[in-house]
């Protein structure tokens, strides 16, 4: 079995560190002789896509072959949503790819691994909807009581910002088009 471990974290600083993961990840495929192929690692949290290269390198890696199994510790570790959950896992399954998460009791080559898979993945998108309306309720709560939201005032807010290069090529753009044409 030719196994692809996945592992991700949300932040870039030393709190986390994908090394936990990848040691359990290890750990499971010694344990059934199997082969690892590649592991693939982002620093990055569920919903940043475009720093998730490791994740876009190993579908690429799946398009092409040679990889029969892709190996997470926990589904959020993968996949953001249950949309994202089931669209992943119907392109892994049209490459003939399995997917285990091993801290849940997830495998995709069972119809009761299949079953599971979309209650957790329901679950999970729930449990982070709920978490987003708590916190959009609380931003609302503070800034009635009439609190500051935002990062506080610094040293560099007195001070006039520089434009960024796309600003002053747009700008200078639009300058040299004329007005633009009446309906």
């Amino acid at each position: 079995m030719r196994v692809a471990l996945y592992t991700r974290v949300s932040t870039k600083d030393g709190d986390q560190t994908p090394e936990t993961q990848l040691y359990a990840l290890r750990e499971y495929v010694a344990a059934r002789g199997w082969r690892v192929v590649k592991e693939y690692v982002d620093l990055a949290s569920a919903t940043n896509l475009r720093d998730r290269t490791a994740w876009r390198e190993m579908l690429e890696r799946i398009r092409k072959g040679g990889i029969d199994l892709v190996l997470v510790t926990k589904l959020d570790r993968a996949f953001r949503s249950a949309k994202d959950t089931y669209d992943n896992l119907a392109y892994l399954d049209q490459h003939r790819v399995g997917f285990i998460a091993t801290t849940q009791p997830i495998d995709t080559s069972t119809s009761t691994g299949k079953l599971l898979l979309g209650v957790l993945a329901a679950v999970a998108e729930f449990e982070r909807n709920l978490i987003v309306e708590r916190t959009l309720e609380g931003l609302a709560r503070a800034k009635a009581e009439g609190k500051r939201l935002g990062r506080p005032p610094g040293s560099k807010d007195g001070r006039r910002r520089k434009q960024s290069g796309y600003y002053r090529r747009w700008a200078a753009q639009r300058e040299n088009s004329g007005p633009l044409p009446s309906k």
